[in-house]
């Protein structure tokens, strides 16, 4: 707040006036509703009344929030940050080239609040460097306490000489790494409950509530009523998918393997495509004036875009895989003397895999537009948006590389075993919890989508309203596929807006595949048993 201009009273009085505007306008509506609406929309009347204090609530935890989400960015540039000053402060014992070098090794968060420090400290707003930074540790957050003392160690290493600072600034390197793996495996430890709220509420209830239909169906029958179809779509395919999602989404900011960039990387063409099924839809549902087959034509269309032309999801894991790899070699090829081109390009050219397009890619830039290798990689967006960690760490490399290729060398190998205990930790995230995944998984492709099928086959038998009861579990069970899908592939670590539309498209028609099959195979089993 304070770096923002922001005040305790400032925050309270924004809070405060959201709160009136709501109440102004969300009373009005919920006394309307109340008054005009029947059972059970009048319930919405809670809704209304909520969010007032919802709103207020989200202004006044606005601060705390931002707070923990910069600090959760801290953790992926702490490795190369404090790596970048450790071969800085080897070849000088000077804390200010230090902490130069740390703001030159990447353009994250992280160097970004280093770089105010010492710009407080040459404007004179703090009495020294020392002094600032060590005032500006004492505000991390506990999940950056392997940040705090390494950086403690390289204050310390300015006064020692000889084997004494060796040993202080590779204690700090080893703490840098030390406490991602920490953070890392309490938030492995942490997601056992929510894995299964996930899918006791987000998956087993909504089943556990279509399972129920045919009887509600039998009741009105014999009561002379009729299924409300609009209430149940209302809960299945609005109110549970946005609680399922919002609760996915809370749960994932917490992870500190998490990126703090956002962006869609589907292309305009890909994007028109998948609104093309809406109008479709509306157009057979005019022809036919009956809602099944403009929903299943609207959903086929749907599955189709996502499935055609799309890279698998998995891909994305062996492109990192590939520039790790190509890490490694390149700090083994440094610390055996050679200069950062000659190595980077003997790795581009012996490296198999996407590594080696990149990296001739990259040499290429070099030559034709007479730029530096750093340069060259600086300004490599694609990187940039795809991998922002593996991004910051190639820029960190090149930058120590200008001072020393020993150093620099080291700092490779160092962010490249950072690199890979982040992948074995997301590895051990789907290990432990692989026996409830794996069973939310079967269950939106394959137990779920069967029991909605019998379910539709029943409702056949006693009557009314079948086809749009078919038309809404057709439109669930390929909802339940897509969540399931999101949450799966968050907890890969692969980005579902750029490499995971054909997972999304697989689950989908494998889902709505059987839900067609058991419908049909209910309805005739059950003619035949009756």
């Amino acid at each position: 707040m304070s770096r923002r201009g922001e005040t305790a009273e400032e925050v309270s009085i924004h809070a405060y006036n959201v709160l009136l505007w709501s109440l102004l306008s969300f009373l009005p509506a919920a006394a309307v509703v109340l008054m005009a609406a029947p059972f059970p929309y009048s319930l919405f009347v809670v809704a209304l009344v909520i969010a007032p204090m919802l709103l207020t609530a989200v202004v006044l935890a606005g601060p705390s929030h931002r707070f923990a989400a910069e600090q959760r960015s801290f953790l992926a540039d702490t490795p190369s940050v404090i790596g970048s000053m450790g071969m800085s402060m080897n070849r000088t014992s000077s804390l200010e080239r230090a902490v130069e070098m740390s703001t030159r090794s990447g353009n994250g968060a992280l160097q970004g609040a280093i770089s105010s420090v010492a710009w407080k400290a040459l404007t004179g707003e703090t009495a020294d460097l020392r002094k600032g930074l060590s005032a500006w540790t004492s505000g991390l957050d506990k999940m950056n306490d392997g940040l705090r003392r390494a950086l403690h160690l390289v204050m310390a290493a300015e006064e020692s000489e000889g084997e004494g600072r060796d040993r202080l600034l590779d204690r700090a390197n080893s703490i840098a790494l030390e406490g991602l793996r920490e953070v890392c495996e309490r938030y492995v430890g942490s997601l056992s409950f929510p894995v299964m709220l996930v899918f006791a509420f987000g998956v087993l209830a909504p089943v556990m509530l279509f399972s129920l239909i045919p009887l509600l169906g039998i009741q009105d029958g014999l009561a002379g009523g009729s299924l409300d179809l609009g209430s149940l779509t209302m809960v299945l395919l609005v109110l549970v998918p946005v609680f399922t999602l919002g609760y996915i989404r809370s749960m994932m900011e917490r992870n500190p393997l998490r990126s703090l960039k956002k962006g869609c990387s589907i292309s305009r063409e890909r994007c028109f495509l998948l609104l093309v099924p809406l109008p479709v839809s509306l157009l057979i549902y005019a022809a036919a004036h009956s809602p099944l087959p403009a929903t299943l034509a609207g959903l086929g269309m749907l599955l189709g875009v996502l499935v055609i032309g799309a890279p698998k999801g998995n891909r994305e894991q062996g492109i990192e895989r590939s520039f790790v790899d190509a890490m490694y070699r390149l700090g083994n090829a440094m610390l055996g003397g050679q200069d950062l081109e000659r190595a980077f390009e003997e790795v581009a050219i012996t490296e198999q895999g996407p590594f080696s397009d990149w990296g001739m890619r990259m040499v290429h830039a070099t030559r034709t537009d007479r730029i530096s290798l750093a340069e060259a990689v600086k300004g490599d967006l694609e990187l940039y948006e795809g991998y922002p960690v593996i991004y910051q760490n190639y820029l960190a490399v090149m930058a120590c590389a200008g001072e020393d290729h020993a150093g620099a060398g080291k700092l490779a190998i160092n962010l490249a075993q950072s690199q890979d205990d982040m992948a074995r930790t997301q590895a051990k995230v789907r290990e432990n919890l692989r026996p409830v995944t794996d069973m939310m998984g079967i269950t939106s492709i394959l137990f779920a989508p069967a029991i909605i099928g019998l379910t539709g086959g029943i409702m056949g038998l006693i009557g009314g309203g079948t086809s749009a009861l078919t038309a809404v579990a057709s439109v669930y069970v390929v909802e339940l596929a897509f969540i399931v899908n999101h949450f799966l592939g968050s907890l890969d670590g692969w980005r579902s807006d750029k490499l995971g539309t054909r997972s999304y498209g697989t689950r989908g028609a494998m889902a709505l595949g059987v839900y067609l099959i058991a419908s049909l195979c209910g309805q005739t089993l059950l003619s035949h048993l009756l």
